[in-house]
């Protein structure tokens, strides 16, 4: 059908078209700053591993929890380094992995934190591997601690109260302490003494713990547990599992064992599943690591 418009209609036409292109240029500019705004609040990609741990864990970046003082490095009088395999950012685990007191041995932890170089920016960066403790007449200070299995890399810490800022460390002293740091001999005994579910060659220690740790998971209560299982050799195999209440992150670290892997894997689990007092972990994020534990009397 032919429609014809009045000179009239038409400048009403042509008024609105003018008014509808002006409206969609805003439209457009409001848009494009809505989505620059966005841009800019998204996090940064590391491209460097998962992202940070389970529910309960704060992002690195807003781990700032009080007002602290910075180690003032040429006053510092280190009397004690205390290492544990980290589990979680903004906390030391108390564990106890080893213990360094000798001088020369203090010289290189003091020289390889007082050395390194700021790294400017927030960090985004997978969870730690240590955590490590300084004592010294004036107090304790906590670190994280990321090395690597492979020589030749640089070294990376954090304040425990602030990991959202990073100091890179050499690769010179990264060698070095990770040389120090893989000379730790973690025992049985040690292991028990620290409240770990100890597995030596099929006999159990500790297993209240693991009951504890069932019941929490049952019943939606934060809790964790820590099963260490010793191969023929000596050398210590480590299962961790945290629950947040509703995820289980599971870390599988065979580094310490001499036929290990170099690096510690990462899943994050639904459920704990039971058979006949085996247990396993389904609904993961992942197919490995897979999580095996039998409760059966030997």
């Amino acid at each position: 059908m032919f429609i014809s418009f009045s000179k009239q209609s038409e400048r009403i036409v042509r008024q609105m078209d003018r008014r509808c292109v002006r409206l969609m240029k805003t439209i457009g500019l409001l848009a494009f700053a809505v989505m620059f705004v966005l841009a800019g609040c998204a996090p940064a990609e590391s491209g460097t591993g998962p992202k940070v741990s389970t529910q309960s864990n704060e992002d690195p970046s807003l781990v700032r929890k009080k007002a602290f003082a910075l180690v003032d490095w040429k006053r510092l009088d280190l009397q004690e380094v205390k290492v544990s395999r980290s589990q979680r950012f903004g906390s030391v685990y108390p564990a106890v992995l080893g213990t360094f007191v000798s001088e020369e041995d203090l010289a290189l932890f003091e020289e390889a934190f007082r050395s390194a170089e700021k790294i400017e920016g927030v960090l985004d960066v997978a969870m730690p591997e240590y955590d490590l403790t300084f004592s010294s007449k004036d107090g304790e200070t906590g670190f994280h601690l990321w090395l690597g299995q492979s020589p030749g890399r640089k070294g990376l810490y954090t304040y425990v109260e602030d990991t959202g800022t990073g100091y890179t460390i050499s690769e010179e002293y990264a060698d070095r302490l990770r040389q120090l740091i893989r000379s730790i001999r973690y025992g049985p005994e040690q292991a028990i003494s620290n409240g770990d579910i100890v597995n030596l060659h099929g006999e159990l220690s500790n297993l209240q713990k693991w009951t504890q740790f069932v019941d929490q998971v049952r019943q939606g209560n934060r809790g964790e547990a820590h099963l260490t299982t010793y191969t023929i050799e000596g050398d210590p195999i480590f299962q961790d599992l945290l629950f947040d209440g509703e995820v289980i992150q599971f870390a599988f670290d065979n580094t310490m064992d001499g036929f290990g892997t170099p690096t510690r894997s990462n899943a994050f689990c639904k459920n704990l599943e039971e058979d006949d007092q085996v247990f396993t972990l389904s609904k993961c994020d992942r197919e490995g690591p897979a999580f095996y534990f039998s409760a059966r009397p030997q």
